[in-house]
């Protein structure tokens, strides 16, 4: 194997390892933001902004795996199972934005409900206390007219997008000075 190879097997391994560990330190940098909202500014979250945050742990778990890992096969697996949890996470702030601007119906517990159908007062005390006490369809914060599902979706699309974009310009450089 020639200086050259070894030194792009290397770059790109390193490369890999280092856009995953990207993807890791952008998912703490959201989960610090999300519980900044929560704990400083009293923003409490509804159940769809606690499915957001999974996918952020597990990039960060993910992530960890890298240490212990020398195949770039393995690297690779492990990059593209990040952009595919971001990529969930998107669609689950998509929904969630859905739901806050009542284009989809929330789950069960999820919406306000039908209060409706109610007919007498231990009725209604049964249905409220069934009720979460933060709604999904209701946002608590706007931040330039977005939601924070909203931004939490844009800034998992950009983490998918420009990831996959630097992922595929590194592989043609290679293929190039491989040439």
């Amino acid at each position: 194997m020639t200086k050259v190879k070894i030194i792009n097997s290397l770059t790109h391994g390193l490369t890999t390892k280092l856009l995953t560990i990207n993807l890791a330190i952008f998912s703490i940098f959201a989960l610090v933001g999300a519980y900044i909202s929560q704990y400083v500014f009293g923003f409490q979250p509804c159940i769809l902004c606690l499915y957001q945050r999974v996918p952020f742990f597990l990039v960060i778990g993910l992530a960890l795996l890298l240490f212990w890992i020398k195949s770039e096969k393995l690297l690779k697996i492990i990059f593209f199972i990040c952009i595919a949890v971001l990529a969930i996470n998107a669609f689950i702030a998509f929904y969630h934005v859905g739901v806050e601007f009542k284009f989809f119906k929330g789950f069960s517990g999820c919406s306000g409900g039908n209060l409706n159908q109610i007919t007498n007062l231990e009725d209604l005390q049964k249905a409220l206390a069934k009720q979460p006490s933060v709604k999904c369809d209701e946002p608590q914060f706007y931040f330039l007219g977005l939601t924070m599902a909203f931004w939490n979706m844009l800034f998992c699309l950009f983490l998918v997008g420009s990831s996959i974009l630097v992922y595929l310009q590194n592989s043609q450089n290679i293929v190039k000075n491989r040439k």
